[in-house]
Order: C-alpha cells, then structure tokens, then sequence
C-alpha cells in the first residue's frame, strides 16, 4: 500500500513536465516544474514558483525510506528546497500520503493524492506554512 505511484497522477513518469497551479478564484498556474525522479519509494520534483510572495525555486524530494509496499506507515525523509528531515514518518490516510516533518524547527508537513479524476496530483502542505497546490503532467 505504501508505494508513491497510487498518490499522484495517472501516468506520471520521470522527465515528465508538471505545471503547478493555485486555486485564486480559479485554478491558475504559479510556477512549473519537472519529475526528477519517480519510482515506488521517492518522488523528485524541481522548478520554479510564485505564490504567496515567494517567487523561486520549488524542490520537492519524498522518499518511503523503508521500502515496504505493504506497509500504512513508516519512516521518510521529506526536503523542500534546502530544508530537509530524514526522520520524517510517513502516514496513508484513505486515498492520500501523508509525510510529516521538522523542516528549520517548525512542523512542516506535505500531503499527496491524486485529484481531478486522477489527472492532477493535490499537494497540501500544513503545518507551518499551509497552502494546496495541484501538479498537473503537461504532455
């Protein structure tokens, strides 16, 4: 159960371009990015965004660090740009991904799930910094 591919967009693969929308009003793209890496266990995604008055790069890096495909929970390691927690633990809730972390001292935790049909890939931060944004493959 605790494989990455279920948690994000049909189809994605490495290489893949990926546009990084918000929601003001309406779904509206902030940024883009490209799979650096994707397989069962990590996911690695590095770009560029604007939102929230941040205008820069967005690096994502999720690994599953115990590589267990029947497990609902475990350890991980979740970096976002230079902050990085390789003791994070990982949690799967329905039908998302939950990472949970220290990222700088503050609790910094990112969601994962597909959405839109399974087309988009919803990211939802929370913790200290929340914000929703959905990834969506660019063919």
């Amino acid at each position: 159960m605790a494989t990455i591919t279920p948690f994000i967009a049909k189809g994605s693969q490495t290489g893949q371009k990926q546009e990084v929308k918000a929601k003001k009003f309406v779904w509206v793209k902030v940024g883009e990015g490209k799979v650096a890496t994707l397989d069962d266990y990590q996911v690695k995604i590095a770009g560029k965004i604007s939102i929230l008055g941040y205008n820069g790069d967005l690096n994502i890096h999720l690994v599953l660090t115990d590589q267990d495909a029947d497990a609902t929970e475990g350890p991980g390691s979740l970096q976002l740009n230079s902050l990085l927690d390789e003791n994070a633990k990982y949690v799967v809730k329905g039908h998302e991904l939950i990472l949970y972390a220290t990222l700088g001292g503050e609790e910094q935790n990112i969601a994962i799930s597909p959405c839109n049909n399974g087309e988009q890939t919803e990211c939802r931060l929370f913790g200290h910094i929340n914000e929703t944004v959905h990834l969506d493959p660019v063919s």
